[in-house]
């Protein structure tokens, strides 16, 4: 069942590991250090002893891994388990991490909740939200030219910059994705509307969740911060959401999800 990108596939009836299919990370100069891609599934269910398990989760994949998983593929398989009996709940996990591992070729952990228990790992952002781009000031291509800093020397600041309005484009079916974008960095203070002008060059851009937040976070690298991170926090799609999560620094996994996701 390999090759399901862009394909009508049906549902899996049965346990198949095989219609995982990986997308090879590209590193670019300049890629982030460290970080993580934290999935959230909403349609984890299994057979585990005489009962039906229900849960949500969350996969974290290093993003030095590698490869990533595509997330169609991903959902037929998390459903092929629908029907699959395994001894318990923790035979399930176990054979999930090991599938998806051996497919994005890193360790990866999986974490399950009750579902009566998302509102614990639901935090919404705060910090300074980017002004919106004019209509007629966007940029039809993503332009790191455009990055500036904000005017007067040695202005330098520790600021939380979040934007609701990330839209990017799938690679292989062309429809939009959207996301809310945290920026956390430390150095010469950063022009708000050039962010917002950088950011709108992403509306026409195909790119994969985790490339486009690769690519931001090279692209803030080159205004020379002392330190960065960059989480997007991409709407969920066939029962998944993808966070990937960029830094200068180590950074634990953080299951963080937004209620919009």
């Amino acid at each position: 069942m390999a090759g399901v990108l862009g394909q009508t596939v049906a549902a899996p009836e049965a346990y198949a590991p095989e219609v995982l299919e990986r997308i090879a990370r590209i590193k670019a100069e300049g890629a982030p250090e460290f970080g993580w891609d934290i999935w959230h599934a909403y349609e984890l269910s299994w057979c585990a002893g005489a009962d039906v398990s229900h849960a949500v989760g969350y996969l974290t994949i290093p993003a030095d891994s590698p490869a990533t998983v595509e997330s169609k593929s991903l959902k037929l398989y998390l459903n092929s388990l629908n029907h699959h009996a395994f001894e318990n709940d923790e035979d399930a996990v176990a054979t999930i991490m090991r599938d998806v591992s051996a497919c994005v070729g890193a360790p990866v952990s999986l974490d399950c909740l009750p579902v009566s228990a998302l509102n614990d790992i639901t935090e919404e952002l705060t910090g300074v939200n980017l002004p919106p781009c004019r209509a007629d000031q966007g940029l039809e291509r993503i332009d790191a030219e455009s990055l500036a800093h904000s005017p007067g020397k040695g202005n330098v600041v520790s600021e939380h910059l979040i934007s609701h309005s990330l839209r990017s484009l799938c690679p292989v079916t062309a429809q939009p994705d959207w996301g809310s974008l945290s920026i956390r960095y430390s150095g010469q203070a950063l022009d708000h509307a050039s962010v917002s002008r950088y950011l709108s060059g992403y509306r026409s851009h195909q790119g994969f969740h985790e490339q486009c937040v690769d690519q931001i976070y090279t692209d803030l690298m080159t205004m020379k911060p002392e330190s960065l991170e960059v989480a997007a926090f991409y709407q969920r799609r066939g029962g998944i959401d993808i966070t990937p999560w960029r830094s200068s620094k180590p950074l634990p996994p953080n299951p963080q999800r937004l209620g919009r996701q």
